[in-house]
């Protein structure tokens, strides 16, 4: 992706907010999904390939506990990719 495209790619993101890049990106695109696949690989590490294994004991309560702790990562790795960004807009756009 060419320089030009990428800011144009990162307007078109920051028009909407910085709440919404949070939320949209951090949260649901970077926590939700990191904590669905931290508790399938939790999973498949305590049980092995043998799926009738899978969800005995307190598995709700580890699905919880992993999702919020990775939905609140999310929200610090969302804001922190914000101020990275911007960092990377301003230095390379303002340099033109």
């Amino acid at each position: 992706m060419s320089k030009k495209n990428r800011f144009a790619k990162w307007e078109k993101i920051r028009e909407k907010g910085k709440k919404n890049y949070i939320i949209y990106y951090g949260v649901l695109g970077w926590g939700l999904s990191a904590g669905i696949l931290s508790f399938i690989l939790g999973e498949v590490f305590d049980h092995g390939l043998n799926i009738t294994n899978y969800f005995t004991g307190d598995w709700l309560l580890s699905l919880v506990i992993g999702l919020v702790s990775f939905l609140l990562g999310g929200i610090l790795f969302g804001y922190c990719m914000w101020g990275i960004s911007e960092s990377y807009y301003h230095d390379k756009y303002s340099n033109k």
